[in-house]
């Protein structure tokens, strides 16, 4: 619809700058930035931190399309340190990690970074993909939760955000066993939340990763879609296969918000908590020992 507008205001004569009149209307549509405050460094910072149809769209009041891709592989590249790989053990490494499941269809991605403090910079630790299919569904008991608890057992596990839609069962004999998981909906708001995080921290090359092609082809594949609420990575073939972004974003999204998080429940190493039972307090005691002893278990 506004779009229809436009075209019928823009179509009208020129009466003064960006201003059309006509057809029983007065349109003022303008490229350019008009508000005082919009000076040159603040457009450098719109330009750092949108997207670029985003910017497009909100600073140039322009339209755009409803997908663009999501990062110039060159700008991905150099976050990309040929140097590194894989980290294999660290028990004093804290790591946060990003799970996207799926049973049958699309793969199921497993993605581990930590936080480097001095440099401010989040760091690719380990990843893992599993490629169900319809004949040999994933068994997420030897698949994810294996490889969760085999991360516990190699570093300082600080967070595991998941999907629930797929991951219930194994999330709760997880946190029974005293990992600290926690629900991650991809709902419009997580996903614009964790899609924007991740931009940033490419774009501001505050993120290092190892080299690994099926990353690479993933990231080159995904996009950005717009809609209404925000912006969320997508793809837009069914075949392409984007699991370890959205999972890589998820993973960065905890782990710079773990940053903030500067204190653990400890109500759990004392009292029960009011309406919890005796049975639901040790769980939680031993998740928060787990945390506050850097991995330590009590089982």
């Amino acid at each position: 619809m506004l779009e229809e507008l436009y075209k019928r205001g823009i179509a009208q004569p020129q009466v003064g700058t960006d201003l059309h009149a006509g057809d029983g209307m007065l349109m003022l549509w303008s490229h350019e930035p008009l508000a005082p405050w919009q000076g040159e460094s603040w457009l450098a910072e719109m330009r750092r931190s949108l997207r670029p149809n985003q910017y497009l769209r909100m600073i140039e009041n322009r339209f755009v399309t409803g997908e663009s891709s999501f990062i110039e592989m060159a700008v991905w590249d150099r976050c990309v340190d040929p140097r590194i790989g894989h980290v294999i053990n660290d028990r004093a490494l804290s790591i946060w990690v990003g799970v996207d499941a799926s049973v049958k269809h699309d793969a199921t991605a497993i993605v581990a970074v930590t936080f480097d403090q001095r440099a401010q910079q989040v760091r690719l630790v380990t990843h893992r993909v599993f490629q169900p299919t319809r004949d040999e569904p994933l068994d997420f008991e030897a698949a994810v939760e294996g490889t969760l608890l085999n991360l516990a057992r190699r570093f300082f596990v600080r967070k595991v955000l998941f999907d629930p839609w797929q991951m219930q069962a194994v999330a709760q004999r997880l946190m029974r066993a005293g990992m600290p998981v926690e629900e991650f909906p991809q709902s419009p708001a997580n996903l614009t939340a964790a899609s924007q995080n991740l931009y940033e921290l490419i774009t501001g090359r505050n993120l290092l990763a190892y080299p690994d092609a099926g990353m690479r082809l993933a990231i080159s594949r995904a996009v950005a879609v717009e809609t209404p609420r925000g912006w969320r990575i997508g793809k837009n073939k069914q075949t392409h296969k984007i699991d370890v972004v959205v999972a890589l974003a998820m993973a960065c999204h905890a782990a710079v918000q773990g940053q903030n998080e500067s204190s653990y429940d400890l109500s759990a190493l004392a009292d029960t908590s009011p309406g919890e039972s005796h049975g639901e307090s040790w769980v939680r005691m031993r998740r928060n020992f787990y945390v506050l002893s850097g991995g330590v278990r009590l089982w």
